[in-house]
């Protein structure tokens, strides 16, 4: 496609939905829809309309979105901070995933699940975005029932016990506590000690419950990390491990469910003397490119951030342009095949 000169300075040079259908020879509605990511219109279009909108420079004029339509354009991120790295790799990939459309992210970080649902209801109320996204999803959790009475799109990380009424994404945690006990009885392990999520989560609950029962199926010893969770500071997942190592030696399987969990127990084993890969293994929910830099022998089972802000940005996309469509959902399955 040749470059398209950007309308020169001026009080009415500001790029329009109507610069871009000239261009295009197409209609002003077929240009808006294709901006936000209408079904209605075929990729090659929206691509090629997005390719000049780009060009051009146009950038939506939110004030008069929200007159016309009622939509601000902003997706609300309502994320608690938590010790573990995957959600500072979740951030920028549901913003990347939303650059090919009009819409924004609005970063509302919280300290606690109640926080959490006070932004939730200032979003709500104020009509402040279109759609919310939060993680660290509960069992039994109130952001999820509030949004349901509501009526308000939005998509979660992880589920709840109210997850087959809206959009989430998640992970195959029992999966993974399954498989990696299998790994750890193949590879000559007696045991498997889990530093995990919080059992009121979800997927807290089915990495417990799954550990426990393939571990005494295959004949390992089972026990739990105790006095923290990967919520906790990575300090007191270091000093939780070394208790639990210096109290018991003979402990030679480890599951941790995060990448910082992961980094205290290595350094907790590396103190007492423990050389990871030989007498001890270690297998991590993480990132291999992070935890390989800290130690190349941890066992490291990637869980795909990009796919899952990919699918989240859609899913709420989804929720706002076609409320009437099934809310989407999927569950991504961990992959042993390297190690199997």
């Amino acid at each position: 496609m040749n470059t398209i000169e950007r309308p020169g300075p001026g009080p009415n040079r500001r790029p329009t939905l109507k610069t871009i259908a000239d261009i295009c020879g197409l209609g002003v509605p077929t240009v808006s829809r294709a901006l936000n990511n209408s079904p209605e219109i075929g990729e090659e279009t929206k691509r090629r309309i997005r390719q000049i909108a780009e060009q051009v420079g146009y950038i939506p004029d939110r004030a008069g979105v929200r007159l016309r339509t009622g939509q601000t354009l902003m997706i609300s991120l309502v994320f608690r901070i938590s010790p573990d790295n995957q959600m500072s790799r979740l951030i920028p990939s549901i913003a990347r995933a939303l650059l090919s459309t009009r819409f924004q992210i609005a970063i509302t970080p919280a300290l606690s699940h109640e926080e959490g649902l006070h932004a939730i209801r200032q979003v709500v109320e104020g009509r402040m975005a279109d759609a919310v996204i939060f993680n660290e999803t509960l069992i039994d959790d109130p952001r999820t029932a509030y949004l349901l009475e509501k009526g308000f799109p939005f998509a979660t990380h992880g589920r709840s016990n109210l997850s087959h009424l809206h959009s989430f994404y998640d992970y195959d945690n029992g999966a993974f506590a399954a498989q990696a006990a299998q790994l750890l009885q193949r590879r000559g392990r007696r045991s498997l000690w889990l530093l995990g999520p919080p059992q009121e989560r979800h997927y807290g609950r089915d990495t417990f419950v799954t550990a426990k029962k393939v571990a005494g199926e295959i004949g390992l010893q089972f026990g739990e990390i105790t006095d923290t969770t990967i919520s906790g500071s990575i300090e007191d997942m270091q000093l939780a491990a070394r208790q639990a190592v210096a109290q018991h030696p003979e402990r030679d399987g480890f599951v941790c469910s995060s990448d910082t969990a992961a980094l205290a127990l290595a350094s907790a084993l590396t103190e007492a003397g423990r050389k990871i890969g030989e007498d001890v293994d270690v297998i991590a929910k993480g990132t291999r490119r992070f935890l390989g830099m800290a130690n190349p022998a941890i066992i490291v089972i990637e869980e795909d951030t990009q796919r899952s802000a990919d699918f989240l940005a859609r899913a709420v996309l989804q929720a706002i342009n076609q409320p009437n469509l099934p809310p989407m959902q999927h569950v991504e399955q961990p992959d042993f095949s390297g190690f199997l």
